[in-house]
Parts: structure tokens; sequence; C-alpha cells
């Protein structure tokens, strides 16, 4: 047995399944991503299985997936090996990247899971060219209600995220990423379905089942299921309070008004 199985069942990351609807978020803001560069040097910081980092390796790009844990980086080599991508262990507290020698970077849902995130922007701000961007994603901590994710440090509110990122880089916009209103009806749909789980039985189930009971579940309510969601239906609006997740443009030059929705630069 490879050791790829077990690799998600933690919850620290997101695998590749259709039926996930934080694995399609993901991938939304992927695609954002792309429109922000048409060729040159892409660092993916906390890649994780990898498909964000082949969704990114189009054209001219170069992309760098990069993953603290040694098997992850190993499993998302071996998923995913398209001309132009490549993966590697490196902890993104000590990026071991040439500084000022990056295009752009980026981390999404991954600031909220540093111990120093002060140290993470840091070396971010570091490797950025002078005319490199930097976007970011991260759970909103005025609506991410809930239990306490046990992997993430801190979350951030937007003010502060505006703030703590203007620290490091001159240049600063804010976004905000919203969830169809279909998602929160299937997640209480799903969630009554695992109250029965007592004995997490789950982890034991295959992955296609679990796909079709989703697409089940969502059928039965009358909810789009995230099988047939696209990337339009996690938009980024100028709106940030009330998002699920913010969204930030960096960089060290003033940034471009194209491929993503303007608040302000700061």
């Amino acid at each position: 047995m490879t050791e790829t199985p077990n690799l998600w069942d933690s919850g620290e990351r997101v695998p590749a399944e259709p039926h996930n609807t934080l694995y399609l978020e993901l991938l939304s803001a992927y695609d954002a991503a792309r429109r922000l560069l048409q060729n040159g040097i892409v660092l993916d910081i906390g890649c994780g299985a990898g498909y964000g980092s082949d969704h990114l390796a189009h054209g001219d790009r170069h992309v760098l997936g990069i993953d603290y844990a040694p098997a992850v980086a190993r499993a998302a080599a071996r998923g995913y090996q398209r001309r132009g991508v490549s993966f590697a262990c490196m902890d993104g507290m000590r990026l071991g990247v040439r500084s000022a020698s990056v295009d752009l970077a980026c981390a999404f849902q991954v600031l909220e899971h540093f111990p120093d995130q002060e140290r993470f922007l840091g070396e971010l701000a570091r490797v950025l060219k002078p005319t490199g961007l930097a976007l970011l994603s991260t759970p909103n901590a005025l609506t991410h209600v809930g239990p306490r994710n046990p992997f993430h440090t801190h979350e951030f509110k937007p003010d502060e995220l505006r703030t703590f990122l203007g620290r490091h880089f001159a240049f600063v916009r804010l976004a905000g990423q919203r969830r169809p209103e279909d998602i929160y009806v299937l997640e209480h749909a799903c969630q009554q379905v695992r109250q029965w789980d007592v004995l997490d039985l789950k982890r034991l189930v295959p992955r296609r089942l679990i796909s079709l009971v989703v697409y089940t579940l969502a059928r039965w309510n009358r909810v789009t299921p995230p099988q047939r969601m696209s990337f339009g239906s996690f938009p980024l609006s100028p709106q940030t309070d009330n998002a699920y997740s913010l969204f930030a443009l960096c960089g060290h030059a003033p940034l471009p008004e194209q491929g993503f929705e303007p608040v302000g630069d700061s």
C-alpha cells in the first residue's frame, strides 16, 4: 500500500474531490490567479495535492508547488507531471528560493496555518520580484463560525488583514469571496447524515460512493450538486465584511487593474 490514500484524512489539506466544495473554492482561487500572469515564475505555497499548481501550469508559466510535508510533495509530484510544473518539500517560513525571483506567489488558505505568520510574510515579500504579485486567500474571521479548525493558528478580520499585509507590501488590495446558498443547504443535509455515523465509518467508505451520496443529497434538497458548480459560483467582490473568505493581492509596485476586483490600494 502506498502512503497516498491516508494523506488527506487529517483534514489539514483538501483533496481533489469534485463533491468537496472546499476543493471547488480552491480551484476557483487558482483560476483567478491564472488570469494575473501569462508567463513567468509562479510559486504555489502550500500546494497540497498539487491540483492547483497543475491548473496554473499552462502557457509559459513555470510553477513550483511546495508543501512542508515530504509525503505530500512526493504525492503531488507523482500525480501531476505536466511540463512546466514541479514540486518540492519546503517550509513557507524558510523558503529556499532566491530573493526577487518570483513573478507570482500564491498562498490559498495557508496563511492561517503558520505558527509565525509575520515570518512567512517576510519570506513572501523577499522572494517576490519588484514587479511581482502575491495572491492570498484566508478565512474571514467575521463570518467563520462553528468549531475552531485545530490547524489554524490565527484567522483575520478584513481590516486586520489589510494592516498586517501592509507591513510587508507597499500595495494591498482586498476582496471577498462568497459561497452560493446551495452549499449551506447541502452542508446541513450532510451534517444530518454524519450524525448517524457514530463509529466514524466514513473514512472506510470509497470516495466514489461518498461523491454519489453528496450528489443524491443535493438533488433531494433541490440544490445544485457540487459536481455541477462552476468557478462562477464563487465570485470575488469588493465586499469583504460578509464574505466567506478574504482575498488579498499584494505587491511592491502598483497593482494591475485587470484580473482582480479592486477595493483600493493602501
